[in-house]
């Protein structure tokens, strides 16, 4: 037997039993939704977060004790810069 096909194995004995009664009725009650929404929904709490942080809340307030000023260790930034590969993913996957 393939080591792949040992691990599948090993994971639905040992996973399938506890994470099934967590996601089946999680699946069940989303199923009707039409799926482009929940792309919708999630790149728009990508988007309003990056919004959010990066033009909305205070400078002061998000670098709060930030001992050196360059652009670099600003956290507005890295934020956005953070969250765009996952717009992109949400965006390309779709």
């Amino acid at each position: 037997m393939h080591l792949e096909t040992l691990l599948q194995k090993y994971c639905a004995i040992i996973f399938y039993p506890i994470l099934s009664k967590i996601f089946h009725p999680i699946n069940h009650l989303l199923a009707p939704i039409y799926k482009p929404w929940a792309t919708i929904a999630a790149m728009s709490f990508f988007v309003g977060t990056m919004i959010w942080v990066g033009v909305i809340l205070k400078e002061s307030y998000v670098n709060e004790g930030r001992p050196n000023k360059s652009i670099w260790t600003d956290l507005r930034l890295w934020t956005v810069v953070s969250m765009l590969p996952h717009v992109f993913v949400y965006w390309y996957f779709r």
